[in-house]
């Protein structure tokens, strides 16, 4: 049964799918990783502004080092541990703690009256009417003013060592003390919104000794200032954060656990960056000249393990989170942990130490002679506005599926959702769409391909923004396929297409560079900072509007190309009058690129 196996090829095998398996769920989660721990959209959009230009940078570089020494099988395997140290040390960065002023008012019932000097946003006011979760805290920390103050809480709240302390100090001893600390127990669906104020009941009030006490006022009332930490009710959370980014301006400056993420994101990606391309040409040399069609074969394998790690690591981020809405990663992190220690294992039997020489794209020493090819440019505006969107897709998809979650059910098995999106992508989305793209490209054209790629992706992001349950979006994922999985072989087959005479490798560089560098990176900042400011619905709805703009501008390029007879004859290159399908190796080297980038 086993007899035609290469068992060489084998351990190749056994790294694709550990290492997506591995890596693919980290990717996924990262960008809603970096929302629970307190970062905003425009930071989070930052983020993926930066990690494609250093992948884009690390992957000549190191490839070039490799090459140089003959050290591919050393760089493979000291990346695959320099990437899994730093993905790990993501899950020990602490959330950013948010608190704000709040009043604690006592008049036979407790309030807290959390308010802002502007109203709250609709996507908050909204969740604030819907949200009715009981028994929630919050920690409060009130300052000590009189002892009024503690008179109150010894005669309402009977807390007994407030009475001992009146009855033994004077107020200025009893200030000493300092603040008063204790969590506020309350129901969300007590709260109400009135104006620019949210005014939440305190049922009970929990101290350091574990004691419980009922918050009601029937003999005294009181109003003291006190300030408010609400990390596990993520509603009040970010109301907090809306208030800070409000009257203080500067709180919206790169915290040290910020920069923390940054880096180890950065590492991580640069790691990524050289394992896969590297492990890519370790691949082709095991196979050699004559098998390299059968490089997706190996290549498969990635797909397979991102798909089926995606879904698992989901759900069993919801079952280890227990119904919370702030979601406990830690199974993924040790998944991954657990998953590279085997692979790295399994590379090191790995039988090629050194490859053949390669030729690395020179794009820069080109730049100047494509530039003036005007099918080129008009190539490049369709990568750089097809970036966008699929920056959009890979960032904030998640994000959003967040953003719009609004009851207990869609909560809880929120993450589950998420790695269901992804195996729907995965499975039902690129890799059919990836076969077929050779006889659709054949049939329709590349032009026609690459307008119904940013139509899909227009209609995708409006169907998006009409939904509020986020489990309709298995639906609409099927829709990945026309977008995102058409895009790769497209801009590969076309860049063979239009690349003049000796210049093959560096368009397709190029097209590497602009669609990442440019495209993801600049479509995910700005996403990041309309998601601060005008929500998810909003946002989603100006990049479908945008990508039509993107394609209209883009017909128009063509017709004034077609109009100025800029055909392939008329500027002197024959050799684009040729027809180039994506064949079989085109198609995996075009998922290569893919997988690598998300």
């Amino acid at each position: 049964m086993f007899g035609h196996i290469n068992r060489n090829l084998v351990p190749i095998k056994a790294h694709y799918f550990l290492y997506y398996g591995a890596t693919g769920p980290i990717m996924q989660f990262l960008p809603t990783i970096a929302k629970q721990l307190g970062f905003s959209g425009l930071l989070v959009g930052t983020i993926y502004t930066i990690l494609p230009i250093s992948g884009l940078i690390a992957k000549p570089l190191f490839g070039a080092l490799a090459d140089k020494f003959k050290l591919h099988k050393i760089f493979f395997i000291a990346f695959q541990i320099f990437l899994t140290v730093a993905f790990f040390t993501i899950n020990f960065i602490p959330q950013n703690e948010n608190s704000a002023k709040t009043v604690l008012t006592c008049d036979k019932y407790t309030f807290l009256e959390l308010c802002s000097e502007k109203p709250f946003s609709d996507l908050n006011s909204s969740k604030i009417q819907s949200t009715v979760t009981d028994n929630v805290n919050c920690h409060l920390s009130c300052t000590v003013i009189s002892v009024k103050d503690f008179k109150a809480f010894c005669d309402s709240w009977h807390i007994h060592e407030y009475c001992f302390l009146i009855e033994k100090f004077t107020l200025e001893q009893i200030k000493h003390f300092g603040t008063i600390e204790f969590e506020a127990q309350f129901n969300e669906s007590y709260n109400l919104p009135l104006a620019n104020c949210l005014n939440i009941r305190v049922f009970n009030a929990s101290f350091a000794n574990e004691d419980v006490h009922k918050a009601d006022c029937a003999k005294t009332s009181f109003r003291i200032e006190c300030r408010m930490w609400c990390p596990k009710v993520p509603f009040l959370n970010n109301l907090i954060k809306e208030i800070n980014s409000i009257e203080n301006p500067r709180s919206k400056q790169i915290s040290w656990n910020f920069k923390w993420f940054l880096w180890v994101s950065i590492t991580s990606w640069i790691g990524m960056a050289v394992v896969v391309s590297i492990g890519d040409a370790i691949c082709l040399d095991l196979l050699g000249d004559e098998k390299n069609k059968d490089y997706g074969k190996q290549k498969m394998w990635g797909s397979i393990g991102f798909g089926i790690f995606g879904i698992g690591t989901g759900y069993l981020t919801d079952l280890f989170s227990k119904g919370d809405e702030i979601k406990d990663y830690t199974c993924i992190f040790y998944i991954m942990l657990i998953a590279m220690i085997f692979d790295i294992l399994i590379s090191t039997t790995l039988k090629k130490n050194c490859l053949r020489d390669t030729n690395e794209p020179s794009v820069l020493w080109e730049l100047c002679s494509i530039g003036k090819e005007g099918r080129v440019l008009a190539f490049a505006w369709w990568c750089i506005g097809a970036g966008m969107c699929t920056g959009v897709i890979w960032n904030f998809l998640f994000w959003y599926t967040e953003d719009i979650s609004s009851n207990n059910t869609q909560k809880e098995w929120l993450k589950t959702l998420q790695g269901l999106l992804t195996g729907t992508q995965c499975f039902l989305g690129e890799m059919p769409f990836n076969f077929i793209s050779g006889s659709v490209i054949r049939k329709v054209g590349h032009i026609n391909v690459m307008s119904l790629v940013l139509l899909t992706y227009s209609i995708r992001f409006m169907a998006y923004s009409m939904f509020s349950n986020a489990w309709i979006f298995l639906i609409l994922e099927f829709l990945h396929g026309p977008s995102f999985g058409l895009c790769w072989p497209t801009m590969v087959s076309y860049g063979d297409k239009v690349a003049p005479p000796g210049t093959k490798a560096t368009i397709q560089g190029l097209v590497g560079a602009v669609f990442e560098g440019i495209g993801v990176s600049s479509g995910s900042l700005l996403c990041g900072y309309l998601m601060d400011n005008y929500k998810g619905v909003v946002t989603f709805r100006i990049f479908s509007i945008g990508a039509l703009i993107w394609l209209s501008i883009f017909w128009i390029w063509q017709l004034l190309l077609r109009k100025a007879k800029a055909y392939p004859l008329q500027q002197g290159h024959t050799h684009l009058t040729s027809y180039v399908s994506p064949n079989d190796d085109t198609v995996f080297m075009a998922m290569s690129q893919e997988m690598q980038t998300y």
